[in-house]
């Protein structure tokens, strides 16, 4: 209401001017956090695309590519690219959108997960019949061989499957960053992408359990 002789909004208009204010707030919180979501992917591409290389720096200097858990050296696959880069820090192996990583924690909060079902699962694990290692040269196709992806939220250890580790669908908006044999990258879409009979996960060499 306007008093006559004052000038001023009426309540109506204040309470329409506020909830436009707030709708517009709304529209830019959510395109800022698509922009920042976009922004982060991008950058955990490149975080994965650079653990590619160091895999197959590895592969190149041991001749066999890393496994999940070398039960020999008490150490994951993440350890021995450590020890590769010559370096104690496991900080390059953090998901730029992952909030849950932890560095006095990282076999439960890596961020990412290797495909140990197809490149590698074992050495020296008596459950199983033989180690699980394989080299280059076994995979026709390295641009189709996923061999490591953003993992799960929670509880990881290190690995990506299709059943159980599958990679957090919350930390990228429903997408994960991906790096492949031959040292490329791309972004999967998760969980649609990672179901039991997927290409990403036919092994080549099986795992027979003792």
């Amino acid at each position: 209401m306007k008093w006559p002789g004052r000038s001023g909004f009426t309540l109506v208009e204040l309470l329409v001017t506020v909830a436009i204010l707030v709708i517009l707030a709304s529209i830019s919180v959510a395109g800022y956090s698509r922009i920042g979501k976009s922004a982060k992917l991008a950058a955990s591409v490149t975080t994965a695309r650079g653990l590619g290389v160091l895999a197959m720096t590895y592969a190149s200097d041991k001749g066999e590519l890393p496994v999940w858990h070398d039960y020999n050296q008490g150490k994951y696959w993440w350890q021995l690219l450590v020890d590769e880069m010559g370096t104690t820090s496991v900080g390059a192996f953090k998901s730029p959108g992952d909030r849950r990583f932890d560095l006095t924690k990282p076999a439960e909060t890596i961020s990412y997960g290797w495909n140990y079902p197809v490149v590698g699962r074992h050495k020296g694990d008596s459950s199983f019949v033989g180690d699980h290692v394989l080299r280059m040269h076994n995979f026709p196709y390295p641009e189709r061989t996923l061999i490591l992806a953003d993992g799960p939220a929670t509880n990881c250890w290190g690995f990506i499957d299709s059943v159980t580790n599958k990679p957090d669908p919350k930390r990228y908006g429903g997408k994960a960053a991906a790096v492949f044999l031959d040292g490329s990258a791309k972004i999967l879409r998760t969980p649609e992408e990672f179901f039991p009979d997927s290409e990403w996960f036919t092994p080549i060499q099986p795992l027979i359990p003792n």
